[in-house]
C-alpha cells in the first residue's frame, strides 16, 4: 500500500474524516470556549483555559491525522494510538453521561460519545484490514 495505491482508499477516508472532526471540534474549543459552555448548558462550567487547551490538542491531532492519511504505509503506531485514544474518550464521556456527572443538555455529550465510538470502531477495523502493511 503506497501513496498512490487504490487499496488505501478506506484508510484515507477514515483518517481524513477523523482529521476534519478533530479540527472543527478543536477550533470551537480553542477559539470559542464560552460558546461551548452556552451550547452545553452546563450549570457550573470549568475555566475557559481547560477548554482551550483541549482545543489545541484536537487541532494537533487533526494535523497528525492529515499527515498520516497522505502515506498510509508504516502507520500502525498512529492507527493503534488513535484507536486507544478514541476508545478512552468514548469511555470517559460515557461515564460522565451515565453517572450523572455531566449536567448539561443530553445532545451535547451524546454526539461526541457516538462520534468517538464510531471512530474507535473505524480505526480498529483499519488495524485489521491493513494489518499486513501498517
Amino acid at each position: 500500500m503506497t501513496n498512490g495505491s487504490p487499496d488505501a482508499g478506506a484508510y484515507r477516508v477514515v483518517f481524513l474524516v477523523a482529521a476534519v472532526i478533530a479540527f472543527f471540534y478543536g477550533l470551537g474549543f480553542m477559539l470559542a470556549p464560552h460558546l461551548q459552555f452556552h451550547l452545553s448548558q452546563t450549570p457550573n462550567p470549568i475555566g475557559a483555559g481547560w477548554v482551550r487547551w483541549a482545543g489545541g490538542m484536537l487541532i494537533g491531532d487533526s494535523i497528525i491525522l492529515y499527515l498520516a492519511a497522505r502515506d498510509p504505509a508504516k502507520q500502525r503506531p498512529v492507527v493503534c494510538g488513535f484507536t486507544v485514544c478514541y476508545g478512552l474518550v468514548t469511555l470517559a464521556l460515557l461515564y460522565s453521561a451515565v453517572s450523572g456527572e455531566y449536567r448539561g443538555v443530553a445532545w451535547y455529550i451524546w454526539t461526541p460519545i457516538i462520534i468517538n465510538a464510531v471512530l474507535t470502531a473505524a480505526f480498529w477495523w483499519l488495524s485489521q484490514k491493513y494489518k499486513a502493511v501498517l
